[in-house]
């Protein structure tokens, strides 16, 4: 008899978990919110930061961009301090468009290039900086900051932090 209670309740969590967490993950993705980038966002971004912060340039077509995303927020977020993880999306998105990629959802907040020509507001960034993504700035507070093409290493992100005696 206690086999058989057993047996039904097994069977009805299993039944429970099959049908239940698939219509969880086909909800509607919660809407970005894309804040306008332009030339002046840069160096309000530098002159402001309180705390690490790791900038993402890149685009809705960027292969890499994806992993980026995720190791950034991985290595980060497993520290007590803050840090903060920004995107900057350079193709000209929506919010609607921006869902649908959820990596973004890891960055605390997302940007959208303005109506201007991307290479001015690349040279406005980093005048070396000839567009490939991802671009990565690994701002410190009151220190330049670390650029990198494609997606850090785990050990560049904690060398990064280690400088800051963020552990």
């Amino acid at each position: 008899m206690n086999r058989l209670i057993h047996d039904c309740i097994f069977r009805l969590v299993l039944t429970v978990a099959v049908v239940v967490v698939p219509m969880g993950s086909a909800m509607p993705a919660q809407p970005v919110e894309v804040q306008p980038f332009d030339p002046g966002t840069w160096s309000h971004l530098m002159a402001s930061a309180r705390v690490p912060t790791a900038v993402v340039f890149t685009t809705t077509d960027c292969a890499h961009c994806p992993a980026t995303f995720e190791r950034l927020s991985q290595v980060m977020r497993g520290r007590p301090s803050k840090a903060a993880l920004i995107g900057v999306v350079m193709d000209q998105a929506s919010a609607t468009e921006l869902a649908d990629h959820p990596h973004y959802r890891l960055a605390d907040r997302l940007y959208g290039f303005v109506d201007l020509p991307a290479a001015k507001l690349r040279f406005a960034i980093n005048p070396q900086w000839r567009g490939v993504t991802p671009y990565v700035a690994l701002i410190s507070p009151s220190r330049p900051p670390i650029w990198i093409t494609g997606t850090p290493t785990v050990a560049q992100i904690e060398t990064w932090l280690a400088t800051l005696a963020i552990r």
